[in-house]
């Protein structure tokens, strides 16, 4: 039930023209709006000056964003093989990619020296080897391990060099014949603490300084991403990349002057509000006196992101009526596990009856199965 004009402008969408998307391709049924997308970029860009956008790919791949992405001018961050094919079926050059997976497969990085995509990430001593061996002369960047602080995922669990082996990291590199350029890190996604953007450039500016020290030149510096979905202040939650960039922004310039290049790595504050769920009523049933709805998308499917990105969605209806109960939503598979919300507030639902997700751009589709036999939610753009 849409109760504000709020919510209706998260939704993005009037109840008619919902039910005629509906109409025309049925559901499951994900919706890129197309404007949003544009919107969030250059609002990015504009929040973050001189820092050169890398979209990460991984957050949502379909390639209608990729191409829309690459047109408007953002570069991309890639993790394998696949996505850097991803990239370049768009005739987009490799010197618009970074391959940001630290631990890489060697045929990955074999493709990336063929096809021209010669700056790695990397954060231990076996991937130098790796790297060295096969593509000799890469651009290296070191990724850092930094503080997550009240970030949902915690991205320095599993990546990043401790800060006191980066200067040995560093040096064996260049020892090994590889071109260290600069040092990346990831506060984790997404973020609500702008202090651990803070306290990680501490850390790099460090790290330059101890490089420099011993003959290093580094020039790049690698934010990665985390920013909140909400992009505008004016959305009315805080942080939002807005307020975000008004404090690191000048922060990049006082440490690092202008001579460095800046690179962050945006996912879900550019994907994440730009698309919108549509799923339907498929079955009800009442449980231990709770009410179920069982949807045409599950856990399986878009609402993935809740197992993998620990998301929480927001549930809208048209139902014309105040009332609003606890019942449990449910995806269509066979599986026990394969629930999606309980104890969401909703007025009595019919079968066939509409749910509306906004905010559901990012981690969703890209990590969709078809277990069960169930296929992916339909994409449209609009």
């Amino acid at each position: 039930m849409l109760e504000n004009e709020k919510s209706q402008s998260r939704l993005m969408f009037t109840p008619e023209q919902l039910d005629s998307l509906v109409e025309k391709y049925d559901t499951p049924l994900f919706i890129i709006i197309r404007n949003k997308l544009l919107d969030n970029f250059t609002a990015f860009r504009r929040f973050f000056p001189g820092v050169e956008v890398y979209y990460a790919v991984k957050t949502n791949p379909h390639p209608f964003i990729i191409g829309l992405l690459g047109e408007a001018g953002s570069s991309f961050d890639v993790a394998s093989l696949q996505e850097i094919q991803l990239i370049l079926c768009h005739h987009i050059a490799p010197e618009r990619m970074i391959l940001a997976n630290t631990i890489k497969r060697k045929k990955g990085i074999r493709f990336a020296r063929e096809v021209g995509v010669n700056r790695l990430t990397f954060d231990n001593f076996d991937e130098i080897g790796k790297m060295a061996r096969v593509f000799p002369d890469a651009q290296v960047i070191l990724r850092i391990k930094t503080p997550s602080d009240g970030s949902r995922i915690n991205l320095s669990y599993k990546f990043g060099a401790e800060q006191e082996d980066a200067l040995h990291l560093l040096l064996r590199a260049r020892e090994a014949g590889l071109r260290p350029v600069g040092v990346s890190f990831h506060v984790g996604s997404p973020c609500t603490n702008v202090q651990n953007y803070v306290s990680s450039l501490q850390i790099v500016k460090k790290i330059f300084e101890q490089a420099a020290d011993k003959g290093f030149d580094l020039k790049l510096v690698d934010i990665g991403g985390g920013f909140p979905l909400h992009v505008f202040r004016s959305e009315g939650v805080e942080p939002s990349v807005e307020s975000m960039g008004e404090t690191i922004t000048p922060i990049l310039r006082e440490y690092f002057g202008t001579d460095c290049q800046f690179i962050a790595e945006p996912g879900r504050s550019l994907i994440g509000s730009a698309c919108v769920l549509i799923t339907k009523v498929i079955g009800r049933a009442m449980r231990s006196g709770k009410a179920w709805y069982y949807l045409d998308d599950g856990i399986y499917g878009t609402f993935t992101a809740i197992p993998f990105d620990k998301s929480v969605f927001d549930f809208y209806t048209f139902k014309k009526t105040d009332a609003r109960f606890p019942c449990i939503l449910a995806g269509p598979t066979c599986d026990s596990t394969d629930v999606i919300a309980d104890g969401v507030l909703l007025p009595p639902l019919d079968l066939d009856d509409l749910i509306v997700v906004p905010d559901i751009g990012a981690y969703s589709w890209a990590s969709a199965t078809t277990f069960n036999g169930f296929e992916k939610p339909q994409v449209i753009v609009y």
